[in-house]
């Protein structure tokens, strides 16, 4: 297959519709094609509960929103199918000329077909039949090439000359991290903290509460900074239980922060501590130092992308099943408190890592 020419075409869309963290992961795609071709419209259909992930990218000039809600829940409604058509309606307008669909699933190649995209290329991983929507790209596909560098493997295909740096092109507002900074303010917090994130999409993805409780409670006690926990409105659970389990005041902004916020008090975090979740790759995306505790899925190609990322994980000690065909899920609690204080500890040995960016 010979490389595709963008000098000649005037508009492209990506498709990457979820999660957080894949989002993420397939940013730089997006800056990579920028910077090669400054005058390309980029487009990017994303579910509207990630839309604040890329809002105010300064590679992105368009992002179509799938109302997550209405489409997937309420599929045969009358809203959900005027939702659907106004979205088609809306890429078609924007007269694609080339689609990357970064997703490989149906879900995510309707989008470019319906849209009338003429060319329709896919990446490296392409499911449920979606070859008869769009071309695939040759790429190889490496059980432990990070994912970000093989999504940056499809804009050699597109012309982009290579190696070519990884840029996350995020965007967080000054409104954002001002709002962070009023929120925070009640819980006693000026200056660096420590932000930890108990949740993760999947149970099995989850380290125990009980053990976010007692590391919040030993690294207060031990560096002397406050952590702060987010977390979706979802997680108002975790919080409940956070509280009955800690020993020192919990602070807490679970479930009252928007995406921008969220990626304001990570990206201010002297450390971030989390599971197998989104807020890992925005750490590492924004540089922030993260010790990320991971279970059956492999660090190697969906961790967090970075050299300030340190994951912590017990994978060798198991068979390493497949995620969606392991039985016992129990890997991650393998992992202990005393383990990931130790990671903060090393992390925190750069007394630089202290003076966190709370007031940039």
């Amino acid at each position: 297959m010979k490389p595709i020419d963008l000098n000649q075409a005037e508009r492209l869309l990506i498709v990457k519709t979820s999660s957080m963290g894949d989002i993420v992961h397939a940013s730089p795609v997006a800056a990579a094609l920028k910077r090669a071709y400054p005058h390309l419209k980029i487009g990017w259909v994303v579910e509207d509960r990630f839309t604040g992930v890329l809002e105010g990218s300064p590679c992105i000039d368009r992002l179509h929103q799938i109302p997550y809600q209405l489409i997937y829940f309420r599929t045969f409604s009358r809203a959900a199918w005027q939702a659907f058509r106004s979205l088609v309606r809306e890429i078609r307008a924007e007269r694609y000329q080339v689609a990357l669909d970064l997703q490989g699933l149906i879900k995510s190649a309707i989008w470019g077909a319906l849209g009338k995209v003429p060319v329709r290329l896919g990446g490296h991983r392409m499911r449920e039949g979606t070859w008869l929507f769009m071309k695939r790209l040759p790429i190889p596909d490496l059980p432990n090439q990070h994912v970000v560098l093989q999504y940056l493997e499809a804009t050699r295909w597109l012309g982009v000359e290579q190696p070519l740096p990884v840029e996350f092109p995020l965007f967080i507002p000054e409104e954002a991290r001002q709002s962070v900074r009023t929120k925070l303010l009640p819980l006693g917090i000026t200056a660096a903290f420590v932000s930890m994130n108990p949740s993760a999409g999947r149970e099995w993805k989850r380290w125990h509460i009980a053990n976010f409780a007692e590391l919040s409670d030993r690294v207060e006690a031990a560096f002397g900074l406050p952590v702060v926990f987010v977390g979706g409105p979802g997680d108002k659970p975790l919080e409940e239980q956070l509280h009955r389990l800690k020993q020192h005041p919990l602070r807490s902004l679970i479930g009252r922060t928007s995406i921008k916020e969220v990626m304001a008090v990570v990206a201010q975090s002297a450390v971030h501590i989390c599971g197998d979740t989104g807020t890992a790759h925005l750490a590492a995306a924004f540089g922030v130092p993260c010790v990320a505790l991971y279970g059956p899925t492999n660090p190697d190609r969906t961790g967090p992308f970075g050299q300030r990322a340190h994951v912590l994980y017990k994978r060798p000690m198991c068979r390493r099943c497949p995620p969606d065909r392991c039985l016992r899920r129990e890997c991650l609690q393998w992992i202990t408190v005393d383990e990931v204080l130790q990671s903060i500890a090393d992390v925190l040995q750069d007394a630089s890592t202290y003076a966190c960016s709370f007031n940039s």
